[in-house]
């Protein structure tokens, strides 16, 4: 789909990469609030996830061994996104 050139250097940056890892991180959310414990809650139910996903879109992997580029990389936040909450039950 994304036609994605094993030879040739990727077009996104690794500034891109580590906030579009931020910004992924903060649409994840278990337990909605902003009060203390429901943030707290939130974090430690996604605290794996979260240490999954830095460490597997980590800028490196990213542009050496995925060779992604920026439109790929956008795509691949979406869908971990759409997952992630298709994946979450309804109370």
């Amino acid at each position: 789909i994304f036609h994605v050139n094993l030879r040739s250097a990727t077009d996104l940056s690794p500034l891109r990469v580590v906030q579009g890892v931020e910004q992924l991180v903060k649409k994840l959310v278990v337990v909605p609030g902003e009060d203390r414990l429901s943030i707290q809650a939130n974090e430690n139910a996604t605290l794996l996830f979260r240490a999954l996903l830095r460490s597997t879109l980590c800028t490196k992997r990213v542009a050496e061994e995925f060779r992604l580029s920026a439109e790929a990389f956008e795509w691949l936040l979406g869908e971990i996104e759409t997952r992630f909450h298709q994946a979450q039950v309804q109370p």
